[in-house]
């Protein structure tokens, strides 16, 4: 199963977190592939990708906010969580999406 787990700074995004696979054959996984191309897309999109901590690799992915984002960045961003969204709930049983606040913020 694919997890990830988006975490908001008040209403703005700070961080998203992917790990696993969709559980299907290597190279036949369209969960996965499905998941990832959407975030490599976003990532792509990014005009200030150096706002960001970004790891990625074969199963995990993480996104962590260093500094002040900018409107487009979020936008980008918002529309990654939206997708991540629909595939949670089209494909339950192989991606799930929690979306929590980060203790201690408003």
């Amino acid at each position: 199963m694919i997890r990830a787990e988006a975490v908001y700074k008040g209403s703005k995004f700070y961080s998203l977190v992917i790990n696993g696979h969709g559980g299907l054959e290597e190279g036949k996984d369209i969960y996965c592939a499905g998941v990832s191309s959407c975030l490599i897309g976003a990532l792509n999109a990014l005009e200030h990708a150096e706002n960001y901590s970004l790891r990625i690799e074969s199963g995990h992915a993480k996104i962590f906010l260093l500094q002040t984002s900018t409107s487009h960045d979020e936008v980008v961003l918002e529309t990654l969580i939206t997708q991540l969204q629909t595939m949670a709930k089209s494909y339950p049983e192989r991606v799930k999406l929690t979306i929590s606040k980060k203790e201690g913020q408003s």
